[in-house]
């Protein structure tokens, strides 16, 4: 049987580790959260899943025996550990492994997505078989209740998206092959701003019509921001987009909704939780707008409401005004 190893015991981590196990295999959770690993250990996860019963999973808190003898590995850890964890995987891999990658964004501190980055740092590592990045519309906290969910398997390799398949395909966890991979990280690293942007408007007392066009407006942008990038229009109406977007920016299980709803309901400016969407605002303005290679007027707002504390309300009027008078 294959050995499948989770790094990491969060949310995400936690849901890929309960389809992997109900699907008949058994998982190997790493993580550094001694708390964690041992809810993991009895069945449940108070922190991200409280009141969920999860089945008993093995854990390790030594990444070297989580590694060793590996066929898959499924990197769920919080991008900002990355570029500390990532090189030492490498490095200790002792068979040929497929990685799956649940990571989204930008790589920590450069302008290059996390699957690109990956592919990079491993094309030397002859025991990397491939790398496949899971994105799509799915909550952990749905996944791991069994709801119907659907997402891309995104990789250039055809082959490593079927195997992967064969690992998490079943009656309620589907993956669909994306071989777009540009298209498909630009859906999925806009689909946070805009959400960050949706949220800020109901935290400002906006009402949901008002929502419902700002998100709808967002895909004029996201379409030039990918062409520019590089990526299939076509994939942006796919699941790793529009689908994404429908779910991320509506809704109060988002990070990325409820930091930009309670960055003024309750003047909340930090999260504990991963914000991407507040790294990737940082990043595009300043190697795409700022430098004039393309305007992006939302990315452009959320920098200066963010980043540069102007007036929120005047910032979101000024958007709205600049709104195209044609579809």
């Amino acid at each position: 049987m294959h050995k499948i190893v989770i790094l990491g015991s969060g949310a995400m981590g936690t849901a890929c580790a309960k389809i992997i196990k109900e699907n008949g295999y058994e998982p190997l959770i790493y993580g550094i959260n001694e708390n964690e690993l041992k809810d993991l250990e009895n069945g449940k996860n108070e922190f991200y899943f409280p009141n969920v019963s999860l089945p008993f999973f093995k854990t390790t808190s030594s990444l070297e025996e989580a590694i060793k003898d590996a066929d898959f590995i499924v990197i769920s850890v919080p991008s900002a550990a990355l570029n500390s964890l990532f090189p030492y995987v490498l490095e200790k891999l002792t068979k040929k492994v497929i990685l799956i990658n649940t990571c989204k964004g930008f790589w920590p501190q450069t302008t290059s997505t996390i699957h690109y980055k990956l592919k990079e740092i491993s094309k030397n590592y002859k025991n990397v078989k491939d790398i496949v990045t899971l994105i799509g519309p799915s909550f952990a906290e749905e996944i791991v209740k069994n709801a119907i969910t659907f997402v891309s398997g995104v990789s250039e390799n055809l082959e490593a998206i079927q195997e992967v398949q064969k690992v998490f395909a079943n009656t309620f966890f589907k993956i669909l092959a994306q071989q777009d991979v540009t298209g498909a990280e630009i859906g999925s690293i806009y689909k946070n701003i805009i959400a960050i942007a949706s949220g800020m408007l109901a935290g400002l007392g906006y009402n949901i019509n008002t929502q419902a066009a700002l998100i709808t407006l967002s895909l004029r942008e996201i379409r030039r921001f990918n062409k520019i990038a590089g990526g299939e229009e076509k994939t942006l109406f796919g699941l790793t987009c529009l689908g994404d977007l429908i779910l991320t920016a509506t809704s109060d299980k988002s990070r990325n909704y409820t930091f930009g709803k309670n960055y003024f309901l309750k003047n909340e400016k930090s999260s504990k939780k991963t914000v991407e969407g507040l790294a990737s605002i940082k990043t595009i303005f300043e190697k795409y707008v700022l430098t004039n290679i393309v305007e992006l007027p939302i990315v452009r707002t959320l920098y200066n409401i963010l980043f540069l504390n102007k007036n929120p309300n005047e910032c979101i009027k000024n958007l709205l005004k600049i709104s195209p008078n044609k579809e």
